[in-house]
């Protein structure tokens, strides 16, 4: 509409011009001081029309510049803030597969930021979906690789293989005789008795005594 509008106003513009010129030339060659004052009054009425449609033509070429500045300022903002969301992925995308060390994955979220950066140059940035971006900034960043050395490996020398149980340290095994709290050997003890069962302890007649005692406490509050 406005590329319209603008050459409408240009041919206005023109053909005004063009019946100014006559004009022009009338009022010069009039004969009469009557001819020449009409002349030249159409012509001040045809520079006017020109000097109308010269503005308007300017004003419609200022807004559409304006539109087109607020256009591009909303979409680099819109832009900006796609490529932050995109930086944030990609830093969870690291620590949650790769969870690097300064020694194999240095300066890693200048890395991320570089790739976000990098995307969100490129032609339809804002259509393409998460899963998409995040993909392209792992190959860029080279994750599937750290991913693998992490998962074959790196064993330090002398690590216990794989699939076999690390042997228990001495000092935290429970002592000889201990039976756990949900062995059905233990049911229908006393508290104390089963205290004693499960330390592998003999049973000693105080330990009825002592749960007597306790349930009177608890029955007299």
């Amino acid at each position: 509409m406005g590329e319209r509008h603008g050459r409408m106003l240009a041919r206005l513009a023109e053909w005004g011009m063009s019946l100014a010129e006559r004009l022009h030339d009338q009022a010069l060659a009039a004969e009469t001081p009557a001819e020449a004052a009409e002349a030249a009054l159409a012509f001040q009425r045809v520079s006017r029309s020109v000097r109308q449609s010269l503005a308007l033509e300017a004003k419609l070429a200022r807004d559409a510049h304006l539109r087109e500045a607020a256009d591009r300022a909303q979409a680099d903002q819109k832009r900006e803030q796609r490529r932050r969301e995109v930086y944030r992925a990609a830093v969870s995308l690291v620590w949650n597969e790769v969870d690097p060390s300064e020694d194999e994955f240095p300066d890693w979220d200048l890395a991320a930021a570089t790739a976000a950066e990098a995307l969100s140059q490129e032609e339809g940035f804002l259509a393409r979906p998460m899963p998409e971006l995040l993909d392209q900034i792992r190959e860029a960043l080279g994750l599937d690789e750290l991913e693998a050395e992490e998962a074959s490996g790196d064993a330090a020398p002398g690590a216990e293989p794989a699939g076999e149980p690390a042997p228990q340290d001495a000092s935290r095994a429970p002592p000889p005789g201990w039976a756990p709290a949900d062995d059905p050997a233990l049911a229908g003890l006393s508290p104390n008795a089963r205290i004693s069962a499960r330390r592998g302890w003999p049973p000693s007649p105080c330990d009825e005594g002592w749960d007597d005692f306790f349930e009177a406490r608890r029955d007299t509050g």
